[in-house]
């Protein structure tokens, strides 16, 4: 991976109804013609795997760009790895019980990433707190929940 100014990550609720996936994929065209290079994966909800098969379409007109999964803990069940160039497990994660390792990869997402892509329609949970996290760090922030919630 490369530094975080041409990375995005993807922060979003496990459901995401009404999302238009032609809204997602014109947010990450627009996110390659900004220079992004790099997208990280949480890979556990349903806008996260739209994002992810995206990207993975997108790399047949943009070869440049690379797709990584960033998983928790070992024994996370990843359904499509042919969707990423590489899985990540961060150093020392480990350490952490399997309930603390989610929203420490989410930190992770959020301190490697330059932007975040998000469908977070609501202020609780996972999605809102990284989403939170995001704007606090200074992250270029483009939310779909907004116009979608």
């Amino acid at each position: 991976m490369m530094g975080k100014e041409n990375t995005a990550t993807f922060i979003g609720h496990k459901e995401c109804y009404r999302l238009n996936p032609e809204d997602v994929r014109e947010e990450i065209r627009k996110l390659i013609e900004n220079g992004v290079t790099v997208f990280l994966s949480g890979g556990m909800g349903t806008f996260d795997w739209m994002c992810a098969r995206i990207v993975f379409e997108l790399k047949k007109t943009s070869p440049h760009i690379s797709s990584y999964l960033v998983i928790p803990y070992l024994s996370f069940n990843i359904l499509e790895k042919k969707y990423f160039d590489s899985i990540v497990y961060p150093e020392g994660f480990e350490k952490y019980h399997f309930k603390a390792a989610i929203p420490a990869r989410n930190k992770y997402l959020v301190d490697n990433s330059a932007y975040a892509l998000c469908y977070v329609t609501h202020d609780w949970g996972g999605a809102a707190q990284t989403l939170k996290k995001a704007v606090k760090k200074g992250l270029t922030v483009i939310n779909l929940g907004e116009k979608n919630g």
